[in-house]
């Protein structure tokens, strides 16, 4: 009997999938291969992590594009290293993540909100105050869509449980 698995969490939205490594093509897409390697070995079903809103968008694609092989599925959300990403226009910016999430669960593709959370090991990308308020956000999306939370949790001692 084969293991039968679930990958949930790949980043599949990775330019290193389709060759980049460093802004400079290194080799081919190699993600065909990656996915029918992974369904050879066990995994039934991926679940495609967004962790900006350009990610998210490539995530429902990657689940158009791949669902010969797998089972894809995907998140939408705002990563904690990627939380200033939306500062320019948060209202406008978790709209459109919002619609992303109701086009999604709407096909059946979209299955959690994330990968959200709080990371304090990694400070240059985002401070901290900046991931607290966009992590908050997340919960409105969760709370609008009624979909789960994926959560991302880096050195945050009890920050997480206390939002």
């Amino acid at each position: 009997m084969t293991l039968k698995m679930v990958d949930i969490g790949a980043n599949l939205t990775d330019s290193v999938f389709t060759g980049f490594c460093r802004g400079k093509q290194k080799h081919e897409s190699d993600l065909t291969t990656i996915l029918t390697r992974a369904k050879a070995f066990g995994v039934e079903k991926i679940i495609v992590t967004g962790g900006n809103l350009e990610e998210s968008r490539k995530a429902l694609i990657k689940d158009n594009e791949s669902g010969a092989f797998l089972e894809l599925f995907s998140t939408v959300g705002v990563h904690p290293t990627r939380c200033s990403e939306s500062e320019a226009d948060p209202d406008a910016y978790f709209a459109e993540l919002l619609a992303l999430c109701e086009q999604g669960k709407h096909d059946g593709r979209v299955v959690a909100i994330g990968e959200c959370g709080l990371d304090y090991d990694r400070l240059e990308f985002c401070d901290k105050q900046t991931k607290l308020k966009y992590f908050e956000k997340q919960f409105q999306l969760a709370e609008q869509t009624k979909l789960p939370l994926f959560l991302y949790n880096r050195n945050t001692g009890e920050d997480l449980y206390g939002v």
